[in-house]
């Protein structure tokens, strides 16, 4: 049972990266309190000017996320000062209300905008509105700016200790320890197919099912990342391992099918839970004695007649195996290097002016966060601030409408359960200061634990934090968080308007673009996968075009999360089922790569012929499906079954049983129905639009 929890706690939190961020936020934030506060003491300035240090920590180990670990340590390094520009511009032109406001509009727009630059402006924005914010918390004197400064220096060093000296992530310990939590994926999708054939009417199940296998695809291309910066590898070892990652990921993927055949199968009975249990077993044995443990309980499976599951269970116990003694390569790691800095994306042809994602969002930002001032003045002249962070946070990490309602609705039911809470936690703790501190520790810590899992929790925690701290500094009313929880109705109220009504994206829109650059991808796939193999003769890097593929499929989820998750059965299934096609179609085409590398050199010329000659078929089919293609989508298809069948003709004049062959056409087969399907899928869809 221990064991059952704990691999669900991995699956859970991937490479343990939410963990370890968690730490490291609470760590840099308590880190900053220790210092700062004695200093504070000793210059004679008010405590609270430490809530300057912890929010420049919580930033800089949140928000820093460029490419090259050289360019996040410098990053880390400058967040003191756009966080002391911002302070200076709101002591400066306190004397003047409607200047201090106008100002810190221009704040807001200049901080949203400037991410266009490049990865390394996002913190540097977020923390100079976080400063211009906290100005009018603490309301600090142009005597205090060198305190301030201070503060926000001990903020960036000591997150800066803490992720680059203190828990450093690695790309051997990131892999290691994702090596973990692919296994416990496992675990999960094996748990996940028992409660199925346990209850086989479930939806629900199904759902959770297809679910924990999209986590499993993700988790795979987040150890793919971290292997290409392994440096104390060559090029081919890192080659070797991301196929090994692939391996097991195909693996445990096939293994659903005959397992979900069973589940559905009348004769199923008894198998599949057996099956299932048996696997756990396995995957609890070392990984030394994987493959003869695999061996054996697959013999077994085999004599009671279910020999694709068997099949299925040798083919995973030997990835899991190799994965195993793969990582085993990083005993004797060399030092990673520094890597090259990865340039900022140019923009897009055509992109201009309010075209321009970063300028769209930075006027609806600024225009929503002017609501918020108007109207959160309505409900507290003195606090409306808190309608302003409302209705900027709510729009950061969103790309469309319905991300945006959904992450004001949560945030909105986080902070009401968290009012409930702020109370009854201030009430209990009030003037023990120790008691007051650790219990703000420990809300920062889950609250920045379940950022990645929910907001509405993370928004939970931080709110209550809000009741620790005000008792904290003498000024807890309970009138003050019922005045947090209208003005964040208020703030997200006016983020929604701005999102409905100012350059609005639509989340179909969304969806549609993001199935069209999949598509795309797809067709380069097909297409340079037919190319190499007709004029080298193999098919070799499979792997990076692989996995853009699958980058792009993980946009369509995302974005389509807010329609598929949130929406009514009614209308949410049209998109539902576009996006398990596409699904399909990633599954399809990773086994379809893995068998056209082993078929390559095992054909001769002319088979490889036609087998290039189908991918081009495909890819001028699924080009067609983006509007773009010079050959029609039928005549394409018609070009492709051709193809086909003349490749079934010649395996079918093979004698010695199946081959990779074989296995090669069995996925262009089913690569095929599927673009056919989601050619019809997506038609439709089409015809709706322009109705």
């Amino acid at each position: 049972m221990w064991s059952e929890w704990w691999n669900r706690f991995l699956a859970s939190d991937p490479a343990m990266r939410r963990l370890r961020t968690a730490t490291r936020v609470v760590l840099a934030v308590a880190l900053t309190i220790v210092v700062v506060l004695p200093v504070l003491a000793w210059w004679g300035q008010p405590l609270p000017l430490a809530m300057i240090g912890a929010v420049v920590a919580i930033n800089s180990s949140l928000g820093v996320n460029d490419p090259d670990p050289r360019q996040q340590r410098i990053t880390t390094l400058l967040m003191p000062l756009p966080v002391t520009a911002a302070l200076l511009l709101a002591m400066l032109t306190a004397p003047w209300p409607l200047v201090s406001t106008l100002v810190f509009l221009v704040v807001i727009f200049t901080a949203v905008y400037v991410r266009r630059f490049g990865p390394r402006y996002f913190p540097l924005g977020m923390v100079a509105f976080m400063g211009y914010f906290f100005a009018m918390f603490l309301r600090p004197q142009l005597a205090q700016l060198p305190a301030l400064f201070a503060a926000a220096l001990a903020g960036a060093l000591a997150a800066f200790a803490l992720r680059f000296l203190v828990l450093r992530d690695e790309p051997e310990g990131v892999l290691e320890r994702g090596r973990r939590t692919l296994l416990a994926q496992v675990h999960g999708l094996l748990h996940a197919v028992r409660d199925v054939a346990e209850h086989p009417d479930s939806a629900a199940r199904r759902r959770e099912l297809n679910n924990r296998s999209v986590r499993l695809n993700e988790t795979a291309l987040m150890l793919e990342g971290a292997v290409g910066q392994l440096d104390s590898l060559d090029e081919a070892g890192r080659d070797r391992l991301r196929q090994r990652i692939l391996d097991v990921e195909l693996a445990a993927e096939n293994l659903l099918t005959p397992l979900l055949r069973l589940v559905d199968h009348p004769s199923g009975g008894d198998t599949v839970p057996h099956a299932v249990g048996a696997l756990l077993a396995v995957l609890r044995t070392d990984p030394r004695e994987l493959r003869e443990a695999t061996r054996l309980v697959a013999e077994r499976i085999e004599q009671e007649g279910s020999v694709a599951i068997a099949m299925a269970v040798r083919r995973l116990g030997t990835c899991l195996a190799e994965l195993a003694t793969a990582t085993a390569e990083f005993d004797d790691r060399a030092e990673r290097e520094p890597t090259s800095a990865a340039e900022p994306d140019a923009p897009e042809a055509g992109e201009t002016g309010l075209q321009r994602p970063e300028v769209r969002m930075a006027v609806q930002v600024t225009c929503a966060t002017a609501l918020a001032i108007m109207l959160g003045q309505l409900v507290s002249p003195n606090r409306w601030y808190w309608a302003v962070i409302t209705a900027f946070v709510v729009f950061i990490s969103t790309n469309s409408r319905g991300e945006l309602l959904v992450r004001a609705w949560q945030r909105t039911a986080g902070t009401v359960l968290g009012v409930l809470a702020g109370m009854l936690v201030a009430a209990q703790i009030s003037g023990n200061l120790a008691a007051e501190i650790v219990m703000i520790l420990i809300c920062v810590f889950l609250g920045f634990y379940f950022a990645g899992f929910s907001y509405a929790v993370m928004t939970f925690f931080i709110t209550a934090l809000l009741g620790a701290l005000y008792g904290m500094l003498g000024t807890f009313d309970a009138s003050v968080l019922e005045t947090r929880l209208w003005e964040t109705a208020v703030g997200a109220l006016a983020g929604v308007l701005a999102a409905v009504f100012v350059l609005p994206t639509r989340t179909r829109s969304l969806v549609r673009d993001n199935t069209e650059d999949f598509l795309l991808a797809l067709r380069d796939f097909l297409r340079g996968t037919g190319t190499e193999l007709s004029e080298r003769g193999e098919v070799t890097g499979l792997q990076e075009s692989m996995r853009e593929l699958d980058d792009g499929l993980q946009r369509v989820v995302r974005s389509a999360r807010p329609l598929t998750s949130y929406r009514l059965r009614s209308r949410r299934s049209q998109v539902q089922r576009s996006v398990t096609m596409l699904s399909g179609c990633a599954y399809y085409v990773r086994n379809l790569a893995v068998a056209l590398a082993a078929t390559a050199g095992m054909v001769d010329e002319d088979t490889r012929d036609r087998l290039s000659e189908l991918l081009w078929a495909l890819a001028d089919a699924v080009e067609a499906m983006t509007g773009e293609a010079q050959v029609g989508f039928d005549s394409a298809m018609d070009s492709a079954h051709r193809t086909a069948d003349s490749l079934h003709d010649i395996a079918e004049s093979l004698t010695d049983g199946p081959t990779s062959l074989h296995r090669t056409i069995r996925w262009l087969d089913r690569t095929t129905r599927i673009v056919e399907d989601l050619a019809r899928e997506l038609g439709t869809t089409s015809e709706q639009r322009t109705a």
